[in-house]
Formats: structure tokens, C-alpha cells, sequence
């Protein structure tokens, strides 16, 4: 049995689907702060492991290209509506542009991640 580990910090939900198996937690002091660390493992002579392995790392390179809107500043639009109601108007159509782009991009790189889930769900 050959066992490959993987420490993760945060969500591990997105690991369980590609035959990662939750072992333990401990916590790792980071100054004055301390994570919560995950240790997950799964047997890598498992059936179908290198296609797993292969859809796990195309799923986390989408995941990565996920883009996040930031939404309009309150005092930036305040203090352009007050200088120059022209510039607000503009920064009012580049951030909505701007949120529909991020959205659409968001939905093409989910449905592509959904689909390597899909993928995977009966080789693990």
C-alpha cells in the first residue's frame, strides 16, 4: 500500500471528492496566530489514481483562475458624485461591466470544475 499525505489549511470538502480521507487536525502557531491544519491521505495504488490525480490538478487550476469582485467603494462614489457627477457615472458603468464579466467568467470555470467532479465521481 503506497499512502500519499496532503496538509491543507481551510475547506477540505473540494479534496474528499478526489479520494483524499480526512486522518487528523492539529493547530500551527503563526506568530499570534494559530491555523487549523488538515491532514488528508489516500492510497495511491488505488484504481484509475493517475486519472484522479490528473482531474484533481486540472480542478485546482480552475479553481485558481476564479476571479472575485470587489464591490464599488462608498467614499469614492460619494466624493465623485459630489466633485464631478460624470466620473461617477463612468466608475458606475466599469464596475457593473466589470461584476458581469467577473460573473461570467466565474459560471464558465464552475461549469468546467463541475464537470471534472462529475468525471471523477465514479473512479473514487
Amino acid at each position: 500500500m503506497n499512502i500519499e499525505t496532503k496538509s491543507i489549511y481551510g475547506e477540505i470538502d473540494d479534496y474528499l471528492k478526489f479520494g483524499w480521507k480526512h486522518t487528523q487536525d492539529h493547530s500551527v502557531r503563526s506568530g499570534r496566530t494559530s491555523h487549523l491544519e488538515h491532514i488528508l491521505a489516500r492510497d495511491a495504488d488505488m484504481p484509475n489514481y493517475v486519472l484522479i490525480a490528473a482531474l484533481e490538478s486540472k480542478y485546482f487550476a480552475l479553481k485558481k483562475q476564479k476571479k472575485y469582485y470587489e464591490p464599488m467603494d462608498p467614499l469614492l462614489s460619494i466624493a465623485l458624485f459630489v466633485c464631478l457627477i460624470i466620473p461617477f457615472v463612468i466608475y458606475l458603468f466599469i464596475k457593473t461591466g466589470q461584476k458581469d464579466s467577473i460573473e461570467a467568467h466565474n459560471a464558465e470555470i464552475q461549469k468546467q470544475m463541475d464537470a471534472i467532479l462529475k468525471e471523477v465521481a465514479p473512479l473514487v
